[in-house]
């Protein structure tokens, strides 16, 4: 059975063996196997790919095209890749041997950028000269781009069929010392398909000794789960893991093999983060070098990092002014806030990227991870104490928004700290979140909606300017004049941001563009899209396995279904040694139209949410948020109409996982808006004993005094007062104890009113608006602001 990532590093003895297949190389940009072979048909052959084994097409090319040609095609296509995520970390492990079947460098890379001394044996001739080299050792079994005979060199890259028959003319030793550490050591095997035979053959040989009583364990770590395949292995002697490079040193970073590693400096200025958080972010010096892709972002993806260098972006109003900001420290952090589509992720993409440019350092967290304030802090101090600057980029940060106001608080006590923040948000999750008030302390908060006259106008110069993306532009919207071509903009779109590009390339509109596109799929790829899309906008984090247990699908059909939405739907990594994969579309917009129109219905719309109830599983963390988000975002069960219906899905949640507070606080809401003075009570209790008392149960008890107040019948005034003097009593007490609680403020001018009415002066209200003013000075959130300004309006009112 296979075994967890956490269990693969505990079994792991010290100073294992490490061999490195070309599945390793893939996460830093290195392509497949298929993917070179196709590259190379096209670069040396010029014609359309006829195999997709490397093999067999480097065989051909050689023979066809000399073997110069292939070799220095693969040298370009490999020479320019840079190390990141796990393969960055490796340095920090203690390998006892490294050996690797890739041509590329990103090995010795990584080992340079931590400063940390490598000798490399990349043919039988390098062990002579560097018998009594020091560091770790790298064994290149298949040879590296920096030797290869079509240069004159005695060693050669092994890519011909006679080549292999050959090999051991020249990497004898190498074999012989892999054959011995694989016998004698733990072996982890990374990123290897085992489809090269000499290697199959000699596991297959080293695994059958090993049962015969030889010292160490082979451990398989297989990117593609792939059950039936682990248990032929392990029915061998091996121990299977399923995930990539990156979740293994994540892996590795909270155990016991790792040599602690802090934030450096190397000799190129860049930073290198601890191995801790090296495998849970975008590096913006390595996303900068990616392919670009304009037709995935002008279909309504975020810019990528290689898109912004490549000039196919258009410039935004506050992107030069905030980058300012930055650079000149006047501020801590920025927080760019918006509708889906405005434009949030590129426009913090672009800051991210103009601030690398200045020669600093920038990462982007990825939100796969669970994010950590402790180690950001530790990374901050490293770059203090070394003079650098970095900038994180979070990315609708609401997801894990204690942590960042914990990072915050924590560089509010630096005066000018060397790690600067660049936040952005959805409007409807940022609004009602507590923040802290070093968001607005020692920041700028920037809200995104339409775009302005002279974005608009920067993004016809780009349809002008750039080529990949004027190739792309609707023929009749290119004919039009300038000025017609703003008219349109300005008017048909709204001046919104995604809008405004669908119409660029077509003369629909967005909904008409969304559903023509639709109805091209086949009628089960349709069924499937519509469900990522529903799935997506009612706010599930998406991911392989619930598709399949929600649409009853077996696993051998989701690479049909894949390749059947290419540049529909994607599929990411989340965590691969337990098969969860992530599935999107391309943007959220476009998940929530799909959704307006293919579960228009309630009837629909409420099948979708009992069918999420029925599949959901608490014990996987992506999908206890899921459980939270459907209960928070706007298209979430708040949309459906009928009250009946939300409350019984929300104790439908209640009941799969009572610890959870958000269905509770739902629940609860539904019963005082129906009245319910009694069953309100009870949920409130139940909340309590279940999930634990918090700002929004302690605010709805004062909700419910205020509602006994109004609403029990046959009691005289001087009661319902004192039931509103005790709310406002308990009100003022939840200010004392949830002080960056803005609503808790909002809860006792809205009692202060309720006294007013029934007869009591103006004192109430004073008393209210002077507590508001001094969360307003706490808290410091413009919303809570805005909520004084007509608070006071009333008080003006009042006699």
């Amino acid at each position: 059975m296979p075994i967890p990532l956490g269990e693969l590093v505990d079994f792991l003895r010290k100073d294992p063996a490490l061999l490195l297949g070309a599945g390793a190389s893939i996460p830093s940009g290195a392509p497949t196997g298929a993917a070179l072979a196709h590259t190379l048909w096209k670069k040396v052959a010029n014609s359309e790919p006829i195999s997709d084994d490397l093999l067999e097409t480097t065989s051909i090319l050689c023979r066809r095209h000399g073997r110069s040609a292939v070799v220095e095609e693969i040298k370009n296509i490999l020479r320019p890749l840079r190390p990141t995520g796990g393969l960055l970390g490796l340095p920090n492990v203690e390998w006892g041997a490294i050996f690797t079947t890739d041509f590329d460098q990103l090995v010795e890379a990584a080992y340079r950028r931590h400063n940390k001394q490598l000798t490399v044996f990349r043919s039988n001739y390098d062990f002579t000269r560097k018998e009594d080299a020091s560091g770790h050792r790298l064994y290149k079994i298949h040879g590296c781009i920096s030797q290869d005979r079509s240069n004159g060199d005695k060693s050669s890259l092994l890519l011909t069929e006679d080549d292999y028959d050959d090999h051991k003319a020249f990497r004898q030793a190498s074999f012989v010392e892999l054959e011995r550490t694989l016998l004698q050591s733990d072996v982890l095997i990374i990123g290897q398909s085992l489809r090269d035979r000499h290697l199959q053959d000699l596991v297959k040989e080293v695994l059958k000794s090993k049962a015969q009583g030889t010292e160490g364990q082979v451990y398989l770590l297989a990117y593609d789960r792939d059950d039936l395949r682990a248990q032929m292995l392990e029915d061998r002697g091996a121990k299977v893991a399923f995930g990539g490079i990156d979740e293994l040193m994540h892996a590795f970073a909270q155990g016991s093999s790792v040599i602690p590693a802090s934030t450096q400096v190397d000799d190129n200025n860049e930073t290198l983060l601890p191995l801790g958080l090296v495998s849970t972010v975008r590096d913006v010096s390595i996303e900068v070098e990616q392919p670009a892709n304009v037709v995935r972002m002008f279909n309504g993806g975020p810019a990528t990092y290689s898109d912004i260098t490549a000039n196919l972006t258009f410039e935004r109003d506050h992107e030069r002014s905030v980058l300012e900001a930055f650079a000149s420290v006047e501020i801590a952090v920025a927080i760019l806030t918006g509708a889906a589509g405005v434009g949030k992720t590129t426009l913090a993409r672009k800051i991210a990227s103009g601030f690398r440019k200045l020669g600093y350092t920038a990462w982007e967290h990825k939100n796969e991870f669970v994010f950590r304030h402790k180690a950001w802090l530790e990374t901050e101090a490293q770059l203090r104490s070394s003079g650098a600057r970095g900038l994180l980029v979070l990315d609708e940060c609401t997801h894990f928004m204690k942590e960042v106001n914990n990072l915050l608080d924590a560089l509010s006590t630096i005066d000018k700290p060397a790690l600067q923040i660049l936040a952005t948000a959805n409007s409807a999750q940022w609004t009602p979140r507590i923040k802290t008030r070093n968001f607005f302390a020692r920041g700028q908060h920037i809200v995104l909606s339409s775009l302005s006259e002279n974005e608009m106008r920067s993004l016809l110069n780009l349809l002008e300017n750039s080529k990949p993306i004027s190739d792309l532009v609707q023929t009749e919207f290119k004919r039009e004049t300038r000025n017609k071509q703003f008219e349109r903009l300005r008017q048909k779109c709204s001046a919104d941001m995604f809008v405004c590009l669908k119409n660029i390339f077509a003369n629909e509109n967005l909904d008409t563009i969304l559903l023509q596109e639709y109805d091209l799929l086949a009628e089960p790829l349709q069924e499937y899209y519509r469900f990522v899309a529903a799935l997506e906008a009612v706010g599930t984090r998406v991911h392989r396995q619930l598709i399949l247990r929600m649409l009853g699908i077996s696993a051998s059909e989701v690479a049909a279904v894949l390749n059947g939405l290419s540049g529909i739907v994607d599929e990411f990594d989340i965590k691969p040694s337990r098969g969860i994969y992530g599935w999107s579309t391309r943007h959220l917009v476009i998940a929530q139209k799909i959704t307006e129109y293919k579960f228009s219905h309630v009837d629909e719309l409420t099948r979708l949410f009992d069918q999420i109830i029925d599949n959901i599983n608490p014990l996987e963390p992506l999908e206890l948020q899921s459980i939270r988000a459907i209960c928070d975002t706007e298209f979430g069960i708040a949309r459906i109409g009928d009250g009946a219906t939300r409350e019984r899905l929300y104790r439908r949640l209640v009941s799969i996982v009572p610890a959870e507070r958000i269905p509770w606080h739902r629940l609860i809401r539904e019963r005082l808006d129906q009245n319910d003075i009694v069953e309100t009570e009870y949920l409130i209790r139940d909340a309590a004993e279940a999930a634990g008392a918090d700002s929004p149960i302690d605010r709805y008890r004062v909700r419910l005094l205020v509602l006994r107040s109004s609403e029990t019948p046959g009691i005289s005034l001087g009661d319902r007062l004192a039931l509103l003097r005790k709310a406002f009593e308990l009100a003022t007490t939840n200010i004392d104890r949830h002080k960056l609680d803005k609503y808790s403020y909002r809860e006792l001018c809205h009692v202060a009113i309720e006294l007013n009415k029934r007869g009591e002066n103006a004192a109430y209200m004073d008393e209210a608006i002077a507590r508001m003013r001094e969360g307003c000075a706490l808290i410091m959130d413009p919303d809570l602001d805005r909520m004084l300004q007509r608070f006071e309006a009333v008080r003006a009112k009042m006699h």
